[in-house]
């Protein structure tokens, strides 16, 4: 006979469906509308340069995240297939997800990595076609914590050659909170 965590574990529901939502801004918005963000992506905008319109993995050191130390993540961009595959994993991201993606790839540690692909892979190969400053938010129900409800920043960096890495820093929200409520300014495009 099957103990109850073993027949709870059998019996799981299957996760949500990712219900996060995904916002596109122009790479020239100015870094106020972007309230919470603003410091992060005005130091980002002041280092965009000649290669692809976008600043390089170089041109950033930890310092530049101060404020922002265990909310961010960097991701390196992988090609054929394209994926995201996370470089650095916050310390408070890994408290809110219960998981840490170092060295892990898009969605893997989810519980259903399949649902990434049609939602926020395509978002970032959308980012590495045209690139913009993307605004994300969404509950981590694909993590067992529908509690928490989270809004990022990701912006785009390369190397010349489109996309080679991507910045994200990340702040709670209230589980009413919206990217509108948020960033009431903000000219953003839904995804």
């Amino acid at each position: 006979m099957k103990s109850r965590s073993e027949f709870q574990t059998l019996f799981k529901p299957r996760a949500a469906a990712v219900d996060w939502r995904y916002a596109m801004c122009p790479l020239n918005t100015d870094a106020h509308l972007l309230g919470p963000f603003e410091e992060l992506v005005a130091r980002w905008q002041r280092r965009r340069g000649a290669a692809y319109g976008l600043p390089r993995r170089a041109d950033f050191e930890m310092k530049d995240f101060k404020g922002w130390f265990g909310q961010i993540f960097i991701a390196r961009v992988e090609r054929e297939p394209f994926n995201l595959r996370f470089t650095l994993w916050g310390t408070q991201l890994v408290e809110w997800w219960q998981v840490d993606y170092t060295n892990k790839t898009l969605g893997s540690q989810s519980l259903d990595p399949e649902a990434w692909k049609s939602s926020e892979l395509r978002y970032f190969q959308k980012m590495d076609q045209v690139p913009f400053i993307g605004v994300t938010s969404g509950r981590l129900t694909q993590y067992d914590r529908d509690f928490i409800k989270v809004m990022a920043v990701d912006l785009p960096l390369s190397d010349g050659h489109g996309i080679s890495h991507v910045i994200s820093a990340h702040m709670r929200l209230g589980l009413d909170d919206e990217i509108e409520s948020v960033l009431p300014d903000c000219p953003f495009t839904v995804f």
